[in-house]
């Protein structure tokens, strides 16, 4: 009878445990945030003039090897992007009930419903760099190049590990960096902010 209780106060003191390790995880996460989206308000407060409009600066474009359009100007570069996308892994998951009943030696009769499903993870499909130029947030990779124009950006979602961009019609796309640049996500914000 001892031992039931001796588990029990184990399990309880495991459970506080693991219960303030999870609370200190997220206080550091909310810590990270709020240290990067003040980051991020001072190069916006920075880029503004007096009259609250954006002052961007435009980089050199011979200086990070990238070929703009016609009369386009970079203005933000972000590198160690990963574009990532929801793919298949190849498995599969089912589910549903059924029962088999034995007929006679090695024939069954099963009945039953079910479903199979295959099963989706977030995978990497390219690596390269994002630019923000002032016609459109461009992803250059080794074996993918993408082009939004911001006529195109409905949102972008800025997150502690990358960028979630909600085009106006298609699937968002979704583009992780190693170390998220927070000067290129105030260039974001306030180009957002002038075209819509």
């Amino acid at each position: 009878m001892e031992w039931v209780f001796i588990v029990g106060a184990v399990f309880v003191v495991m459970v506080v445990f693991g219960t303030k390790a999870e609370m200190k995880k997220n206080a550091l996460k909310v810590e990270r945030t709020n240290l990067y989206s003040a980051e991020i308000e001072t190069f916006k407060q920075s880029l503004l003039t007096g009259s609250n409009t954006a002052s961007l600066p435009v980089l050199q474009t011979s200086d990070y090897g990238y070929r703009p359009v016609a009369s386009e100007n970079l203005l933000a570069v972000q590198d160690g992007a990963t574009r990532m996308e929801m793919k298949s892994t190849g498995r599969y998951k089912t589910g549903g009930a059924s029962v088999s009943i034995p007929i006679m030696k090695g024939v069954r009769y099963r009945v039953g419903s079910g479903t199979i499903r295959t099963e989706k993870s977030w995978q990497a499909t390219a690596h390269g760099r994002l630019l923000v130029t002032d016609k459109a947030i461009v992803f250059e990779g080794g074996a993918k190049n993408e082009r939004i124009t911001w006529t195109q950006v409905a949102n972008v979602e800025l997150l502690l590990d990358g960028f979630t961009i909600a085009k106006r019609s298609g699937p968002p796309r979704t583009y992780q960096v190693d170390t998220p640049n927070p000067k290129f996500a105030a260039v974001i914000e306030l180009m957002l902010a002038r075209t819509t």
